[in-house]
């Protein structure tokens, strides 16, 4: 009898276990069921900054946010792979070359996130040095050609030897039509004021140094904007819902 309770207790440990494993997977969803943007497809960056590597990785930076949690998304590489082979399209400025229409059904996706990169510099001028990020994403609707969402981020940082560089206007400069937005500022709000990034105190591994009189200066290193990016995308994606607020639901897999 106490080697059949023993075997009893064993077996619902392993079951009480093996019950995390098989519970529905909580993920987020559009809030609204009926949303006729499901499956999306993020398109190579439109690229207007000095880097030419950062395209990639802030396009990258979007596809790990956004896969968590509104869309079914398209893995970036197959969405290369259908826009090279079918339509010779690499770059971001050759969007223009297609209505969105054309790529939903190239790409079979229900919406296509343009991305417009504006900004990715780090400038130094004497013991200044200036770090801007700024970057726009809108949703298009590919069976209407309407715009679903848009939101732009421009994200600052300025520091020098004596604390804090000084700062002009917060003005950004305007965005005139690009390639797939005829009014960047208009559909992508946010494009056009700076947002300024408070400095902390970091360590030379993480892009600074030590300068004169141990106050900290920035791009003797090399900054990756890393920080600033994911300062930028934290604001971006804040404004990322389709609607009222995103739903939570169960999942069974």
């Amino acid at each position: 009898m106490i080697q059949v309770r023993a075997q009893a207790l064993v077996a619902l440990a392993v079951i009480v276990l093996l019950l995390p494993a098989c519970a529905p997977r909580m993920i987020s969803r559009p809030p609204n069921p009926s949303n006729p943007i499901r499956r999306v497809a993020i398109l190579p960056m439109l690229n207007n900054a000095d880097d030419v590597e950062a395209p990639d990785r802030v396009r990258a930076a979007f596809f790990d946010r956004i896969k968590n949690f509104h869309y079914d998304v398209q893995d970036l590489k197959e969405t290369n792979l259908i826009l090279n082979e079918q339509m010779g399209i690499t770059l971001g400025r050759q969007l223009d070359m297609t209505a969105p229409k054309q790529l939903g059904d190239t790409l079979g996706v229900d919406g296509v996130f343009y991305g417009f990169l504006l900004d990715f510099d780090e400038t130094t001028l004497g013991v200044s040095n200036t770090y801007k990020v700024r970057i726009g994403w809108k949703l298009v609707n590919t069976k209407t050609g309407q715009i679903a969402w848009g939101k732009g981020v421009a994200v600052m940082r300025a520091e020098s030897i004596g604390g804090i560089a000084g700062l002009g206007s917060l003005e950004t400069e305007k965005v005139n039509a690009l390639p797939g937005s005829a009014e960047p500022m208009v559909e992508m709000p946010g494009l056009d004021r700076w947002i300024l990034m408070e400095n902390k105190s970091v360590d030379a591994t993480e892009g600074l140094v030590i300068g004169l009189g141990g106050k900290l200066i920035g791009g003797l290193m090399g900054n990756s904007l890393k920080k600033e990016m994911d300062f930028a995308y934290r604001r971006l994606f804040s404004t990322m819902l389709t609607g009222p607020g995103a739903t939570t639901v169960a999942i069974s897999e």
